[in-house]
């Protein structure tokens, strides 16, 4: 399996955690691996590191989301294109081994395959603002 598509199913598990908030990340990745989708352990292990740094820097990956999304809260984005964004800002922020320009194209990508048409520009747009500052 490709970086793509593991990074579809920390789209898809980051996603069912918004709206799942009973259930602990670890169990809702293991019911997703077993029952909707299954991820070899090569990949398993790719989505885990991924979806555990993104939940233990939540706090600072929403603040940069708020802080780059002119006139924009989180509030008001759809939970789609914030997750999107989640895992885009964790890897050019936390992700030394992947190059920034990876992370904007795969979330633009992920944006035009299940956003709304603006998605794909919104997101871009957040992250090019991420990665001028970087520099």
């Amino acid at each position: 399996m490709s970086r793509r598509s593991a990074r579809k199913h920390v789209l898809s598990i980051l996603f069912q955690k918004d709206f799942n908030t009973e259930e602990t990340l670890e169990d809702i990745i293991k019911t997703y691996s077993e029952e909707i989708e299954h991820i070899s352990g090569g990949d398993l292990s790719f989505v885990k590191s991924e979806l555990e740094g993104i939940v233990a820097n939540e706090t600072d990956i929403l603040k940069t989301i708020e802080n780059y999304a002119s006139g924009w809260t989180v509030d008001r984005m759809s939970r789609l294109d914030t997750a999107i964004l989640k895992i885009a800002i964790y890897e050019m922020l936390y992700c030394e081994d992947i190059p920034d320009k990876v992370s904007i194209n795969e979330a633009v990508e992920l944006a035009k395959e299940f956003s709304s048409d603006k998605a794909p520009g919104f997101i871009n747009g957040i992250l090019g603002r991420v990665i001028a500052d970087k520099k």
